[in-house]
């Protein structure tokens, strides 16, 4: 047992260590910080390998070792191999921070209202769909997964309590549907931080093509969602509304109202925050979001008159909540490692080559749809979407391949969000499965229709951009 705690405040005080250093190194590069950050990627790399699940531990290590065969076959001194490490620490101090967003949603009570949301009068099945897509799109968008177990536990009882034939499956494509899209364009989100990263695109030239696929795929969610609810009675009868209304008492709708805005306001002004600061420092997309995130919760529970809330959820979160993070410590720094020693071996380019012949033979158009479905075949066998875009993304020269880095930046953010829709092994349905009792592969099948309609959007952005 205290071996397991040693172990637990080890991990914590290592990858704390690692998320505070990136954004020092951003600020401030001396030469010194950029070695000690990679010694702290490899050391967080071999605290973390011992507690992760089999298969992320041999992927890691199998990153690990290619990479190291293919710089060591090249020629390399000690120091340069240290250095090669830590590349994807960026995108990790990201996942570590940006959760601290949803401390004001916790300490402010807005759980309450999400429920009350759910539980007032509801006409029909499908404005219920809308209701709750549409608030798993506006909390996704800047608590990225954190917004699936809480509108999942505002949302339950209310479903349950209605006329459904299968529940389950409503839970499951009303939450994944609405959370799924925003993660195309929120700067909040993971893997657009790293796309945008490697592309070298600017968030503000391409936001407004993304936000308009998103959008358009949400409204055809809707229609889909009517149109396969058929002829099967949609109505809620008064008995169950009246049944669901009396499990919590009602605030009045003017309250309700003024939550709803606060939070929609504050997307607003974070989103603004995010593209003002970038703009003029020009710090780059992810440092900017890693920098305002702790400054911008702690003034909203401020607000709220819940600062002291604030920083106890704060310690709590890099004591315990961080240490939990080892698995995305082993893959990504790994893969980080790999990516960087396929660009000192020059592999790379033979890598590019081998996507020109295959664009020579099948077309640049077709090459370029085919792109994110590349990213959902790879995530079938294991592979995390953001693992796979930094992969083939790293290894992709578009003015060579004949597009704009602009298609590539859509391709491969579409391909992450039809992972995220039906990649078993993306996060998103392992977490709802474990919330809904659903094998990852059968919520994966429900979104199929969904899929498909997303990807005739998206294919027609890719080429008209």
């Amino acid at each position: 047992m205290k071996i397991q705690r040693f172990s637990i405040y080890g991990k914590s005080i290592l990858f704390t260590l690692a998320v505070a250093l990136f954004p020092v190194f951003q600020l401030a590069p001396f030469k010194g910080i950029g070695l000690v950050l990679s010694i702290v990627s490899i050391l967080a790399i071999a605290a973390s390998l011992p507690s992760c699940h089999f298969f992320t531990r041999l992927l890691s290590i199998l990153f690990l070792t290619l990479g190291t065969w293919m710089v060591e076959s090249k020629g390399i001194d000690f120091s340069s191999y240290v250095k090669l490490y830590g590349d994807m620490l960026y995108l990790l101090s990201l996942f570590a921070i940006v959760p601290l967003l949803a401390l004001p949603i916790q300490v402010g009570g807005y759980r309450k209202v999400f429920e009350e949301l759910f539980q007032r009068k509801v006409k029909s099945i499908s404005t219920l769909y809308r209701v709750v897509t549409g608030l798993s799109y506006i909390l996704g968008s800047f608590l990225n997964m954190a917004a699936i177990p809480i509108v999942h536990s505002s949302v339950k009882s209310s479903v349950e309590a209605l006329p459904m034939k299968n529940p389950k499956r409503f839970l499951a494509i009303g939450i994944l549907h609405g959370y799924s899209l925003p993660i195309m364009w929120t700067p909040l989100s993971g893997i657009v931080g790293v796309v945008l990263y490697v592309t070298h695109v600017r968030w503000l030239s391409i936001v407004p093509v993304l936000f308009s696929i998103s959008l358009a795929t949400l409204v055809m969610n809707w229609i889909l969602f009517r149109w396969m609810e058929g002829g099967r009675p949609s109505v809620v009868g008064d008995q169950e509304t009246a049944s669901a209304a009396e499990q919590i008492p009602l605030d009045d709708p003017p309250l309700l109202f003024r939550k709803m805005f606060q939070i929609v306001l504050a997307i607003v002004l974070l989103l603004f925050l995010i593209v003002s600061v970038d703009a003029v420092f020009s710090l780059g997309l992810v440092v900017t979001v890693t920098l305002l995130t702790v400054p911008f919760a702690w003034i909203w529970c401020l607000l709220l008159k819940r600062g002291q809330s604030f920083w106890l959820e704060v310690k709590h979160h890099f004591t315990r909540k961080v240490a939990e993070m080892s698995e995305s410590f082993a893959i990504f720094l790994s893969a980080g490692f790999f990516v960087q020693a396929l660009h000192y071996s020059g592999n790379d380019q033979l890598v590019n080559q081998l996507f020109v012949q295959c664009k020579e033979l099948i077309g640049i158009h077709l090459f370029l749809l085919l792109i994110p479905y590349m990213t959902l075949l790879l995530s079938y066998i294991g592979l995390h979407p953001i693992v796979v875009v930094h992969l083939l993304a790293q290894s992709l020269t578009p003015a060579i391949l004949g597009f704009t880095p602009e298609q590539m930046t859509i391709a491969f953010l579409g391909g992450a969000v039809m992972t995220f829709y039906m990649g078993p092994f993306s996060g998103t349905l392992g977490l709802l499965s474990s919330m809904i009792d659903v094998a990852p592969l059968r919520i994966a099948r429900w979104s199929l229709v969904n899929v498909v309609g997303f990807s005739l959007i998206l294919a027609a952005a890719i080429l008209l951009v």
